[in-house]
């Protein structure tokens, strides 16, 4: 059999529906989990082979969205938009992660191509998470008491039952709706960084070298089993007409891989690194934004296949 590589298009168009027939083969006779895994990275791989057939997947196309613009101007527009000038923080007495450690393999933040959005801690999020499991687990309790003992009013009932159902629901899409509140978005498209929002200080833009990521400690539970990197960005300068506290924690701790990944994501001379390629998907997918508080960027849907849900261009700015 020919390799790819040999064949003409035509043959490798032949080639990729005798693969699809497979798969779908394989699914009608009951494909196990492992076997549906290895069958949709085969899936995902082939569609990508057949964009390279189209001339859309080698299209260069405009960068007009994305900003131009030197440290010094964005620096001036950051100030713009604080109200306010810079003034240098207090040296920070930790050591500061490099900008460019792509050694390790970490599962990536929200990302639409335009934004990449992550939740700070603690934040709004860990009440959500916490409304989350506990309501469940005193819905459960209530209705275990109000049917063994008839002395209880009838109102316990109805409370367990709406903190076994209707609570988490609700807690889910408040969590989604303030999700804004916590992020921390590195911009792509205006080169800046804006803090999230804390209960002495609104949010400030910052350009992403005036950034630095500390790693802290790694918190493990007392058995052993699972552990949280613990991690904060560190701000060189800050507005002068804003409290500040010294840190800005990451949900989750994040690492140096990822820190290094947001700054090439930050860097508009050269496209979007794969890394956020499946991020990217699963919000277009869902029609999201990165921070799920609104649509997926007009801007960025022309480097998807409408269909798939997939990039099918060679390069994404």
């Amino acid at each position: 059999m020919k390799e790819i590589k040999d064949m003409t298009h035509e043959e490798i168009r032949n080639y990729l529906a005798k693969r699809a027939k497979e798969r779908e083969v394989l699914y009608q006779k009951g494909a196990t989990e492992e076997e549906k895994r290895e069958a949709e990275l085969e899936a995902y791989s082939d569609r990508r082979v057949g964009y390279c057939l189209s001339e859309a997947y080698y299209e260069d196309l405009t960068k007009d969205h994305l900003h131009n613009l030197s440290y010094e101007e964005r620096l001036a527009k950051a100030e713009e938009l604080n109200g306010c000038k810079f003034k240098d923080a207090k040296p920070c007495k930790d050591r500061f992660a490099p900008r460019d450690d792509f050694s390790g393999v970490s599962y990536p933040s929200q990302c639409d191509g335009r934004v990449v959005s992550v939740p700070r801690s603690p934040g709004l999020w860990s009440i959500r998470l916490h409304g989350l499991v506990l309501g469940p687990i005193i819905g459960i309790c209530l209705l275990g008491v109000s049917m063994t003992d008839d002395s209880m009013p009838a109102w316990h009932s109805w409370l367990g039952l709406f903190l076994l159902t209707a609570f988490p629901l609700i807690m889910y899409k408040i969590g989604n709706a303030i999700r804004i509140v916590d992020a921390i978005e590195f911009n792509r498209h205006t080169g800046l960084v804006r803090t999230p929002y804390t209960l002495f200080r609104k949010p400030f833009y910052i350009p992403i070298e005036d950034l630095e990521y500390v790693v802290g400690p790694e918190v493990k539970n007392m058995r052993g089993s699972a552990s949280m990197q613990t991690g904060y960005l560190s701000c060189r300068k800050y507005p002068e007409h804003y409290w500040f506290g010294n840190r800005i924690g990451i949900a989750g701790g994040g690492d140096t891989h990822d820190w290094s990944q947001k700054n090439r994501f930050m860097d508009i001379t050269q496209p979007v690194n794969r890394y956020y390629y499946k991020a990217m998907e699963y919000t277009f997918k869902k029609n999201r934004n990165a921070h799920g508080n609104g649509p997926f960027p007009e801007v960025m849907k022309k480097y998807f296949d409408a269909d798939d849900y997939q990039i099918n261009r060679m390069e994404v700015w």
